[in-house]
């Protein structure tokens, strides 16, 4: 013999209530990071009293919520005179301007080409302060001129990298010529 047991429908509703309360997890607030907008192949130009001082170019930048702008993509320099010649130019695989102290960071591969002086310094990365107009690092640094290379630890520079000094330096190979006999 079947015996059937009738549940009021009340009862399931509760019982289902209890059930899925009890399943339930508690869902936190998180906090979204990431870029508050993207911008795409940016060709932009610094002037200083209306005079071409520096031209970026850069296929990606990512503006964050704090005002840091994040370039995760190869960025290129180019530095102009007071003539508006460009004379050196700076490439690295990414960079970031840290907005609270108003200072850039690059970093990766960091090239610099002073094509006046037939000069290149090579780092990993390199800060700089536009308010000082001066760039450093405390990094490893690789200076090749015509006549040699050094291999030196530590930079400081100025914005145009027209003048610059290695900190302590490793090793230096020079080619010297007309030397006394």
């Amino acid at each position: 013999m079947k015996s059937t047991v009738l549940v009021p429908a009340g009862m399931i509703f509760l019982l289902g209530l209890f059930v899925s309360c009890e399943k339930k997890q508690e869902v936190k607030d998180v906090m979204y990071t990431g870029p508050i907008s993207e911008s795409f192949d940016i060709r932009m130009v610094y002037s200083d009293s209306g005079r071409k001082v520096i031209r970026m170019e850069t296929p990606v930048q990512r503006d964050l919520l704090n005002g840091d702008k994040v370039f995760p993509k190869e960025m290129k320099l180019f530095f102009y005179d007071r003539n508006g010649t460009e004379h050196t130019w700076l490439r690295a695989d990414s960079a970031r301007k840290i907005n609270m102290q108003n200072l850039w960071h690059v970093m990766g591969h960091v090239r610099i080409e002073n094509r006046l002086k037939q000069e290149v310094l090579e780092t990993n990365e390199l800060f700089w302060n536009p308010d000082t107009k001066r760039i450093y690092t405390d990094g490893d640094v690789t200076s090749r001129t015509p006549t040699g290379v050094t291999h030196g630890t530590g930079l400081v520079a100025n914005q145009d990298f027209t003048k610059y000094g290695l900190g302590k330096v490793r090793n230096s190979q020079m080619q010297v010529e007309n030397l006394p006999e």
